[in-house]
C-alpha cells in the first residue's frame, strides 16, 4: 500500500492544493490500526473494507462515504471522510498499477520483496516531502486536525496516536534511506499521484457525493471549484 505522504498528496490534488487539516487526517486514518501495536492482515483489512481477501470494488467504497457524509453535520467531519475513502481507493489502486508492477518485475523471496518497498517507500516519503510545494505547511495542518472516530473500527484516540507517530518519523531525517528507487521512483509515483486524484474526483462527480459534500459542508476548496491542481492551465 501507499505510504502517508503520497495519501497526503492526493489530497493535496483534491483540494486544489489548500486540503483541510481534517482530510489530511482521513486519508491517512485507515492506517490507524497500527496504533494497536502488531496487528494481523485481516485486522488491517477491517478499517480498510476488504471482503474476502480483497479490497472493495469502487463501489463499495462510494456507498461507504455515502454513508459516512451525513453521521455529524461539522464540516470537518464531512472533509475526514472523504480523506477515509480517497486513502482505499489509492490503495486499491496502488495494488492494481505500480505494485503490481513490482510483484512482476522483483525477483527475490517475500522477505526481499518486503524489505525492498520499505527501502524504497522510505526513500519516496521523504523525496515527496522535499520536492511537493506546500508539504511542510501540510504537515503543520495535519497535526493541528482534531479527528474523528470511524465507528466501529477506530478510536479518535488511535486516529491521533498514529498521525503523532508518522509526523515523528517524517521528521526525523534518518530514517531516509540511502538507496536508488528503482520500482518506485519519483516520477511514476507522481504521475499515479495525479492520475488517481483525477480519477477519483470523476467518481465523486458520477456518484454526485462531490455535489453531496458542497451541500452538507463548506468542504474543501477542490470541492467548491471542481478542478484539481493537476487539471489547471499553466
Amino acid at each position: 500500500m501507499p505510504w502517508p505522504m503520497v495519501h497526503l498528496a492526493i489530497s493535496n490534488e483534491l483540494a486544489g492544493g489548500d486540503p483541510s487539516p481534517d482530510l489530511l487526517l482521513g486519508c491517512i486514518a485507515p492506517d490507524a490500526i497500527h496504533a494497536r501495536g502488531q496487528v494481523s492482515r485481516e485486522e488491517k483489512g477491517v478499517t480498510h473494507l476488504v471482503l474476502n481477501g480483497s479490497l472493495p470494488a469502487k463501489e463499495r467504497i462510494m456507498e461507504a462515504y455515502l454513508a459516512y457524509l451525513p453521521q455529524r453535520s461539522e464540516p470537518a467531519w464531512k472533509d475526514f471522510a472523504l480523506g477515509y475513502v480517497s486513502h482505499i481507493y489509492a490503495d486499491l489502486r496502488w495494488t492494481e498499477t505500480l505494485y503490481a508492477d513490482f510483484e512482476r518485475r522483483f525477483e527475490g523471496d517475500r522477505d526481499e520483496i518486503r524489505k525492498r518497498y520499505n527501502e524504497e517507500m522510505s526513500r519516496t516519503e521523504f523525496a515527496l516531502l522535499r520536492s511537493l510545494p506546500g508539504a511542510e505547511a501540510h504537515l503543520t495542518k495535519l497535526a493541528a486536525a482534531r479527528g474523528y472516530a470511524i465507528a466501529p473500527f477506530l478510536t479518535r484516540q488511535e486516529v491521533t496516536h498514529y498521525r503523532e507517530t508518522k509526523l515523528g518519523w517524517l521528521r526525523n531525517g534518518s530514517h531516509e534511506p540511502r538507496v536508488r528507487p528503482v520500482y518506485f521512483r519519483l516520477e511514476a509515483v507522481m504521475d499515479f499521484i495525479r492520475a488517481t486524484s483525477m480519477e477519483f474526483s470523476d467518481l465523486m462527480r458520477a456518484w454526485g457525493t462531490d455535489r453531496q459534500h458542497r451541500q452538507l459542508s463548506n468542504g474543501t476548496r477542490r470541492l467548491r471549484d471542481g478542478s484539481p491542481t493537476s487539471r489547471r492551465p499553466a
